[in-house]
């Protein structure tokens, strides 16, 4: 396929850290297969990091692991070994997602993009409950639970699936989080196996006291969604009115919430698409430490409003300006949208800029960018899964018809390792222009705006500059308008 005349330069894809070099060998793939194992007191990597440069950790501990910690001394470079103590073996939820990488790594090799032996994270969301009626809601949430929500019992027992896996994060959303009664008893099991959860919300239920009961059960970050700085829009688009300055309230109260983090999600379509800027800034006013861009995709409520979608111009203008920010380092940028990954390649330099490494975060200078190559992208079914209210298991929440089994039938992480594992995994299964995409390890396009425009979830991403004939032809043919509702059940794959 020639290369499209509108497609963005060439950038350096290079990106080579030494211990790739050992990684990929059998003889390391054996011992990350004994590192990684599961004993009485945890595995062996846990209690390595945990003793790194410990001036507590006894004599036998620094005897014993002295050569594997004389390997970190080497392959860790010039980052200082306090700060690489404190980024590691303080940070129980990384040290948890490094147990999954040996994991991988021992029974997959080195893969570009890596092959995940158990999800990093999981998106649930808790209840269909909400006390708002959102038009992109891609979960159709309203004021009544499901009928077969699970249980209590069931979802601490979900937890216990998640934390046995070495899961390092969860995320909890809905529906509307804070209005089920099993919200904080859900992040207290998860804290017992130190994960890192964080919850997404309306933020209109947040008082000082629900704030601090939710620091006390283990929470860190609350990301609250405004659709415009304007409170009149904002309502109209929430279907409530009043809700914008409740939602402000709630954002100031977590910022005031000594150990929160805020971060502030935008939807962006057409109709708020030119306030993304004036967004931003409000956010990094309030105390905001991230702005999180969510793609809009027509699936749930929002399949109704298909012609409120950016095309791939905007989208690409959009990722411009989340990277200026992002390289200011005024404010954290996280984004859906895996072309963000190629932007940063692009429009940052090498040895000092930050490259979206995944949906959650960036890195900087050459490491983030090595690190990008095998993590970076669409993580749909690959480094995460969606938790639906019933217990139904999805690659993305923007696929909820894309049920790969149900947790009171199967272990969570069965139900990963099968559905469509080996399609989400293999970025060359692919049609349109994300088939021979240059930038397919560092992006691979959203699978679920695939599925939503071609019913297929090995097709192009049409909101990307690189596939703009096949949004052209969207347009031509009449999908992407008002009155377009795009049905499922079609699908090839």
């Amino acid at each position: 396929m020639d290369r499209p005349t509108h497609a963005p330069a060439p950038a350096e894809m290079n990106y080579h850290h030494p211990l790739e070099d050992y990684l990929g060998t059998w003889p390391f793939r054996r011992l990350l297969r004994w590192l990684s194992r599961e004993g009485k007191n945890g595995t062996a990597l846990e209690r390595i990091i945990s003793t790194y440069r410990d001036p507590k950790a006894s004599f036998i501990q620094r005897l014993k692991y002295w050569p594997i910690h004389l390997f970190i001394d080497r392959m860790r470079g010039s980052v200082p070994a306090e700060t690489f103590r404190e980024r590691l073996a303080s940070h129980a939820p990384t040290v948890r997602g490094l147990v999954i990488v040996a994991r991988s790594v021992s029974e997959f090799g080195l893969t570009t993009p890596q092959k995940f032996s158990a999800p990093l994270f999981a998106v649930w969301n808790l209840t269909n409950r909400c006390n708002l009626r959102c038009q992109h809601c891609y979960q159709s949430s309203d004021k009544n639970a499901l009928v077969d929500e699970l249980t209590l019992d069931e979802k601490l027992a979900v937890v216990d699936q998640m934390g046995s896996a070495h899961m390092p994060m969860l995320a909890l959303s809905g529906g509307e989080p804070t209005i089920s009664p099993d919200l904080l008893p859900v992040i207290r099991r998860a804290k017992q196996y130190k994960m890192h959860t964080t919850i997404a919300t309306n933020g209109t239920m947040i008082t000082e006291k629900f704030a601090g009961e939710l620091l006390d059960a283990g929470l860190r970050y609350v990301e609250i969604s405004l659709d415009s700085t304007d409170p009149a829009r904002h309502d109209a688009f929430r279907g409530v009115p009043g809700m914008w300055e409740k939602a402000v309230r709630g954002a100031k109260i977590v910022v005031a919430t000594e150990g929160l983090r805020l971060g502030i999600a935008m939807c962006v379509h057409r109709e708020n698409y030119t306030e993304v800027r004036d967004m931003i800034e409000f956010a990094i006013s309030i105390g905001a430490g991230c702005f999180a861009h969510f793609n809009f995709i027509p699936v749930g409520r929002g399949s109704k409003m298909v012609s409120g979608d950016i095309t791939p111009t905007q989208r690409e203008e959009l990722l411009g300006l989340l990277n200026e920010y992002m390289q200011s380092g005024k404010i954290g940028i996280i984004s859906t949208a895996p072309q963000l990954g190629r932007v940063c390649l692009m429009g940052a330099p090498i040895d000092t800029g930050k490259t979206a490494c995944s949906h959650a975060g960036s890195g900087s200078g050459t490491k983030a960018r090595v690190v990008a190559k095998y993590l970076g992208g669409c993580g749909a079914g690959r480094t995460y899964i969606c938790v639906e209210p019933n217990g139904d298991v999805t690659p993305c929440v923007y696929l909820p018809h894309r049920v790969m089994g149900n947790l009171r039938d199967a272990n969570i992480v069965e139900i990963f390792r099968n559905g469509y594992y080996d399609l989400l995994n293999d970025r060359s299964d692919r049609i349109h222009h994300c088939k021979v995409c240059e930038f397919s390890d560092y992006c691979g396009g959203c699978r679920a705006r695939s599925d939503a425009y071609f019913g297929r979830l090995d097709a192009g991403d049409p909101g990307c500059v690189l596939n703009q004939q096949y949004w052209d032809e969207l347009v031509a043919s009449g999908v992407v308008n008002e009155e377009a509702h795009l049905i499922h059940g079609k699908n090839e794959y």
